[in-house]
């Protein structure tokens, strides 16, 4: 590599600015994708509810488009469904101790995933050059999608 050249940088449409690989506003994007994985993998490992976590992944597809093209963020109804009725959390390490249920390691994985992707959302909502992108309106599925993930994942340990 050209010492000259530096590392390699990109044009952030969310600022308007040349950013760097290390960017905060590129750990975003990249917690999503690794969401996506988990979210995929659920899809094949729970078949009950795989229609339901390929809505999820479409979801955050659809927030992620908003966010780039500055559009109105899709609807996140069907998290909110999904995250009613008894409300229950718990633990998560007793959680996982009292599991040997895959399916529940996998999903309070992801729904870590959500609680890492909200952080990054939220510290970028507090950055002058990100604030646009990052509006509260468009934020709001994501708790609901984190609480659908622990849900499902309480359910299914029960059930081991």
């Amino acid at each position: 590599m050209d010492k000259e050249a530096g590392f390699p940088t990109f044009e952030c449409v969310l600022s308007g600015t040349i950013e760097e690989l290390d960017s905060v506003v590129e750990r975003f994007f990249w917690q999503k994708n690794h969401l996506a994985v988990a979210l995929a993998r659920l899809r094949i490992k729970d078949t009950a509810w795989s229609e339901k976590y390929e809505k999820m992944m479409r979801y955050l597809s659809d927030l992620s488009n908003s966010l780039v093209n500055f559009t109105e963020p899709p609807s996140h109804k069907f998290l909110v469904d999904l995250s009613l009725g008894e409300e229950i959390e718990d633990d998560t390490v007793v959680r996982l101790l009292g599991t040997r249920e895959e399916r529940t390691i996998d999903l309070t994985d992801a729904a870590i995933m959500v609680s890492e992707l909200m952080h990054w959302y939220v510290r970028l909502s507090k950055i002058e050059k990100f604030r646009k992108g990052f509006p509260y309106e468009k934020f709001q599925g994501l708790p609901f999608l984190r609480l659908a993930l622990v849900y499902r994942a309480i359910r299914l340990s029960r059930m081991s």
